[in-house]
């Protein structure tokens, strides 16, 4: 989630590094681990755990050259990539210019301090709404609360409910109805080093201030039909964008190698970089903000959960949820402006991923099936299929707690909160950071910030024709057009999110008894199974180091069934049709005439 380094290095080393990881053991034990006190299942181990939880495989191509592998490695060049303070400039004059139409403001905050030191920030909010601004629009965003309504809402929420997602957890209420404008909110700039998502930030602010067909159709592949999709989708949306929200973080990469930084090191990374005599992270390479806490890792929403993998330089939680202003900031915007969709943007490889990023296992529901077909749609597009999607946590190999789209989604109620990787090179040096996480070609820079324009815009036309269950449309069902795209082979699906989209399909288009199909769907959701991936110093079950047992596979209602035809329902798929069901755990059959 952002590109983690480190977690990703085993198929980032290059050639020779990816020759002698092929000789590793079924464990790996690295001196990082054994600082940690933790094990770290393979790559290998894992994809065997995750088809023994009834996971099925999908594509996940890996992006880059090596040629880079060695130093010197390549330094940003800042007359081609924009300096924050230039970049932030650049986009005030160009709402400036059109103040008819967007909006910018200025919002600051202060982080919990930690030892007696203080720590503050700020963002810009760029507000865009074609035809004019509304009164609805302006009143909202200058009227973003301050810190004190993050301070209210951890007072009112106890940490331990929501660092364990259990039943005493509830969204914030939801103050406007549905029945309005389309409201979208883009994040940039997450993590400092992730240049390229500032830079496409830029990019579409320039380019939704004169929207227009002349300017839209060099973006869209001169796709008249879709430019004019875009403009109908746009008079009908607000667009939010917060174009760089970690500043401190983005100004440590900006500056030069041994310059003295600002703020100390968190006593947790400054011990284990003790521990594990490892040097601190090159500039270039600061993912985390200004006091090298991962504002990615500093929501409530399982905080304080630690992998099994955990990195202290790369995803240090910080002292407490909400500690951080970066975070602080995206609640109270987000509590404003109240969006039913929300993309979190960041680089270090190429993915398109719907929640949750706590389990390699996708959540699994009308909105988020829907939304899998959407982006393979749109990778094949635009991308050439190079962008795994799903979860994130099959994807990469790695799970994530206290992220800000499972928050989203849990704590805002948001329907759709994805998370875009826009730009990675995974075959370069770990310590090439800027590479790793973007383009470094003219014209590839360019081009990136072209296609993943173009990306936003057609998911905002997505959004707009209800395309997403529950965004302007029912919830509980696929509109035609979504039923109509073939199911993609996403990360994180079992059999269960296979048989759902399947009985979403039939519903949409027409097929089979209609109360049969929604009994079909209902069941298939219920049964969706869970998956627990071991924390930071628990026990990995003695079952998954049992290759036998891996090896018989998942239960036979989980087992990967043919798919379906194209010409309807299959007698072979399902679970429905007049087949003899397996029995779930705990339920009733009958042996004899005697329920056992």
């Amino acid at each position: 989630v952002g590109g983690r380094m480190p977690a990703l290095a085993s198929k980032r080393l290059g050639v020779l590094a990816m020759v002698i990881a092929a000789l590793h053991l079924t464990l790996q034990f690295t001196p990082t681990h054994a600082a940690l006190g933790a094990v770290q299942l393979t790559k290998e181990l894992k994809q065997k755990i995750f088809a023994k939880h009834g996971l099925h495989e999908c594509p996940v191509p890996t992006s880059g050259i090596s040629q880079h592998y060695l130093e010197p490695y390549p330094q940003p060049d800042w007359s081609i990539y924009s300096r924050l303070d230039k970049q932030t400039q650049a986009i005030y004059d160009v709402v400036n210019a059109n103040k008819k139409e967007m909006h910018i403001q200025n919002l600051v905050s202060e982080g919990l301090p930690i030892a007696d030191e203080p720590y503050g920030t700020d963002v810009e909010l760029v507000v865009y709404e074609r035809g004019g601004l509304s009164s609805e629009t302006l009143e909202t965003v200058n009227n973003i609360q301050s810190d004190q309504l993050v301070l209210d809402w951890l007072r009112d929420n106890p940490r331990e409910d929501w660092s364990q997602l259990n039943e005493n957890i509830r969204p914030i209420p939801r103050k406007r109805g549905e029945d309005g404008k389309l409201r979208v909110a883009l994040i940039f700039g997450e993590h400092g080093r992730e240049i390229i998502t500032t830079e496409t930030a830029e990019y579409l602010i320039k380019l939704l201030s004169s929207a227009s067909m002349e300017t839209l159709l060099p973006v869209l592949d001169n796709d008249a039909t879709l430019a004019s999709e875009v403009l109908e989708a746009l008079d009908h949306t607000v667009v939010h964008i917060v174009p760089c929200e970690n500043k401190q973080g983005r100004r440590i990469v900006e500056m030069e190698q041994g310059a003295q930084h600002l703020f100390s090191l968190p006593p947790e990374i400054a011990d284990f970089l003790e521990a594990t005599r490892m040097e601190r992270l090159l500039n270039l390479c600061q993912r985390a903000n200004g006091r090298y806490i991962d504002p990615n890792r500093n929501w409530p929403a399982l905080w304080g959960n630690k992998p099994n993998d955990y990195r202290p330089q790369e995803e240090y939680p910080g002292p407490a949820p909400l500690s951080e202003p970066e975070a602080r900031l995206m609640f109270r915007i987000i509590h404003a402006v109240e969006p039913q969709a929300m993309v979190n943007v960041h680089s270090g490889m190429y993915g398109l991923f719907v929640p949750p990023d706590s389990s390699p296992i996708m959540s699994n529901n009308p909105a988020h099936l829907a939304e899998v077909k959407l982006l393979h749609q749109m990778n094949e597009r635009w991308l050439g299929g190079k962008c795994p999607i799903g979860s994130v946590g099959y994807a990469v190999g790695y799970v994530a707690y206290g992220c800000l789209s499972e928050f989203m989604e849990k704590g805002f109620g948001i329907t759709s909160a994805q998370t875009w990787e826009i730009a990675g090179n995974e075959l370069t040096s770990p310590r090439n950071c800027y590479e790793m996480f973007n383009p470094i070609e003219p014209d590839d820079i360019q081009e990136h910030r072209r296609i993943w324009t173009a990306m936003v815009l057609n998911h905002i036309v997505n959004l707009y024709k209800g395309m997403v269950p529950g965004i302007r449309s029912s919830e509980d069902d696929f509109s035609r057009e979504v039923a109509e795209l073939p199911n993609p082979d996403a990360c994180g699906l079992t059999q269960m999110h296979v048989d759902a989209m399947d009985g979403l399909n039939d519903l949409a288009l027409g097929r089979g008894d209609r109360q049969e199909r929604r009994d079909f769907v209902e069941k298939a959701l219920a049964r969706t199974p869970d998956m627990h991936m071991p924390l930071l110093g628990e026990d990995i079950p003695a079952e998954w180091l049992n290759l036998t047992w891996l090896n018989e596979g998942p239960p036979d209602y989980l087992k990967p069934r043919p798919k379906r035809p194209p010409g309807g329902p299959s007698e072979e798929n399902g679970f429905n049709r007049g087949e003899k069901e397996k029995p779930a755990v705990g339920d009733t059959i009958v042996k004899g005439g005697v329920a056992v």
